[in-house]
């Protein structure tokens, strides 16, 4: 009964978003405008809340305060080893620095492609250059692009709605054989960037591997079959998936979602504006850091509730170091046998390390530390030290 009078809740909530959001008059933006300033002239509190995305904020194990994964978590050094990730692994900051920071970054960059996600200009840019654009030079793009993530990456300026601005999020919803149920573009429009993707191989084009599904196991057996893999270990000689943040299909399944609540009900909640007027909040940040506007339309002890997400992200973190030490462990055992070249069970012991990583590395590449899903992240927790203890076995035999 508690349950169900939380869900009625939880949906008036939405409901009263909802009925809010509709009634938000277009104000003659330009079309394609991508400078946040030029939507800000219209939306003066709507753009207040955005550019709080630029103060760093932290919480107990989550935040956007940069963090040094690398310096953090140093067996990951060994667990990408050959790959970027093993020379710089920064914590991603606000959406604001989301262009700065991917002109710095130290990572190979193979083109335009990595551009895709970072920029409100990037939707002009797409339809400028077509398909062309992810193979051209990350350098070139970037002279073109000046804005970080902002307005045009989520609303059509001419109506206000919310807009899929990226082709591949469209591509590949209709693709999938099992599109997620009762979506709306509250949640797609966060979908086109906070999902796994890979980089098509010939033309650099963004690929959300969903044909056969959305979940870890499904968009795993879409790599297998096609024999994909981001990079082969030098050491273990395993082809290996590096996962990027899967926050949209993470999220799928859990106990939020199955009472239809999206990414904005908790990211964007309603809040007072400078003018006094109510409007949904364009800081997305964690719920942790304005619980009661996020939180407390669905529960009353926001205390407890912040003690049982730390809890989750503490467990969730506690399993994660432990497989990390395993995972480094079958790495230098793999490394001996392909040194000697004599196993005959590497190939086995190789399709264990894989399974393992990519579902320690689903967890881990999530942004939420399993908050989102946590019944999914221990799940898949207790699969890879499952894999991981079987191919230490094997080694030790």
């Amino acid at each position: 009964m508690r349950k169900m009078v939380i869900g009625l809740v939880c949906l008036l909530s939405m409901y009263g978003l909802f009925l809010w959001g509709c009634q938000v008059q277009p104000q003659g933006i330009p079309s394609g405008e991508p400078d946040p300033a030029v939507w800000g002239e219209a939306y003066p509190d709507q753009y207040a809340s955005y550019l709080k995305n630029s103060e760093m904020n932290s919480t107990v194990y989550r935040g956007s305060v940069p963090i040094d994964y690398l310096e953090l978590y140093p067996q990951l050094k060994t667990i990408y080893e050959g790959y970027g990730f093993s020379k710089e692994y920064l914590r991603s900051r606000g959406h604001v620095y989301a262009l700065e920071d991917v002109k710095h970054i130290g990572r190979p960059k193979p083109g335009a492609t990595c551009m895709s996600c970072k920029s409100s200009n990037v939707p002009g840019l797409i339809e400028k250059y077509g398909t062309q654009f992810y193979s051209m030079s990350f350098d070139e793009i970037a002279e073109e692009s000046i804005y970080s993530i902002s307005c045009l990456d989520c609303h059509n300026p001419s109506g206000m709605e919310n807009r899929i601005s990226r082709p591949f999020l469209t591509e590949a919803m209709d693709k999938t054989v099992e599109p997620p149920a009762n979506r709306s573009s509250r949640d797609l429009v966060c979908a086109q960037c906070h999902v796994e993707y890979y980089f098509d191989q010939d033309t650099l084009e963004v690929v959300l591997p969903w044909e056969k599904g959305l979940k870890l196991h499904q968009v795993e057996e879409y790599f297998d079959e096609m024999g994909y893999a981001d990079w082969i270990h030098p050491r273990s000689g395993t082809p290996l998936i590096k996962i990027q943040h899967p926050e949209y299909q993470f999220y799928l399944g859990s106990v939020h979602d199955s009472i239809n609540l999206a990414c904005v009900d908790c990211h964007m909640p309603s809040v007072q504006g400078e003018s006094g007027e109510s409007i949904p909040s364009h800081w997305w940040t964690s719920p942790l850091n304005h619980m009661e506007e996020s939180c407390g339309s669905c529960h009353q002890d926001l205390a407890d509730i912040r003690s049982r997400c730390e809890k989750i992200q503490e467990d969730t973190i506690n399993s994660m170091e432990s497989i990390m030490d395993k995972l480094v462990n079958v790495i230098e055992g793999l490394a001996v046998l392909t040194e000697q070249g004599e196993s005959q069970e590497l190939d086995e012991i190789r399709s264990l390390h894989r399974k393992a990583q990519i579902r320690f590395d689903w967890v881990f590449a999530e942004n939420s530390w399993g908050f989102h899903h946590s019944k999914e992240a221990w799940e898949l927790l207790d699969e890879a030290h499952d894999y991981a203890d079987q191919a230490l076995e094997l080694l030790n035999n």
